[in-house]
């Protein structure tokens, strides 16, 4: 009713109240939002953590090669990236929209030009009735899709890398939520919730996957420590007719030698790793 509008606007427009003020916390906005991001990350490690000791071996086979070739910390840094600026820039958004009780899915808030000496008219926001409501809220799903979509793609060829099978699922049951997630948008800006935490809660697994792969391939370097030994011409001969161990990774030759405590792992028959003799092959 035309009374009920009223009363949910000021004359300019804008709402009277705010979203978050649902938030019944005195905390920040900033902290609820790094508390909420924790949760999440904490169930996705749960998560990955179950799906990594299902198959360890073949997964710690794509780890070890991450770390050959120093590639943890791409892994580390995509996780890293993404996960701070989300907080921080998302953040700020909710502080400002908070402030300014610009509700979604209003994106800006547009002012109507006047001249000085007439009466300021009302703030241009998105149409919410009808079908151009729904319209623009659908719109405005497509839109929040786009804007996770590079991050969600990198973190589902990451972590895909090393845990094919989960991510094709992962990536399957994201694809129903987000779907959920923009009819559920269409028909109210609160129908968008239920989509929304099951594709968060999803993303935070296939994001954990990624971390996980990444933390392995990084902090597994110190435990194999390597000792570089340069081998004469007829040694290197040698060393080339030594037979390798079944499914080790060569480019030319491979060979393992149990020399006192260690295994010396001889890659190209250029050099030596040496190796505890209890750490993983």
């Amino acid at each position: 009713s035309k009374k009920k509008e009223d009363d949910e606007f000021d004359a300019h427009g804008i709402p009277l109240k705010s979203e978050y003020d649902s938030i019944q916390s005195p905390l920040p906005i900033a902290v609820v939002y790094s508390v909420f991001v924790l949760v999440f990350m904490a169930l996705g490690q749960t998560v990955a953590w179950v799906i990594y000791s299902l198959n360890w071996k073949q997964y710690d086979t794509k780890i070890s090669w991450l770390a050959s070739h120093d590639l943890g910390w791409i892994y580390l840094g995509l996780v890293i990236i993404h996960r701070s600026l989300n907080l921080g820039i998302s953040s700020n958004l909710a502080t400002a929209r908070k402030a300014a009780k610009v509700n979604v899915p209003d994106q800006q808030v547009y002012k109507v030009y006047t001249k000085p000496t007439e009466p300021k008219l009302g703030y241009v926001l998105m149409e919410q009735d009808g079908d151009l409501g729904r319209f623009n809220r659908a719109q405005r799903a497509l839109q929040n899709y786009l804007e996770v979509a590079p991050f969600l793609l990198a973190n589902f060829l990451a972590a895909g890398f090393v845990f094919p099978f989960p991510a094709f699922c992962l990536g399957i049951l994201y694809s129903i939520a987000r779907i959920v997630y923009a009819v559920g948008y269409t028909h109210s800006p609160g129908g968008r919730m239920s989509g929304n935490m099951f594709g968060q809660l999803l993303l935070a697994v296939l994001e954990a996957l990624t971390l996980l792969a990444g933390l392995k391939a990084v902090l597994d370097q110190p435990f194999m420590p390597q000792r570089i030994v340069s081998l004469p011409d007829h040694a290197q001969q040698l060393l080339r007719h030594l037979p390798s161990p079944p499914g080790a990774p060569t480019a030319r030759t491979t060979a393992r030698l149990t020399v006192g405590g260690s295994i010396l792992v001889v890659r190209g028959c250029s050099r030596l790793q040496a190796r505890p003799r209890d750490a993983p092959p």
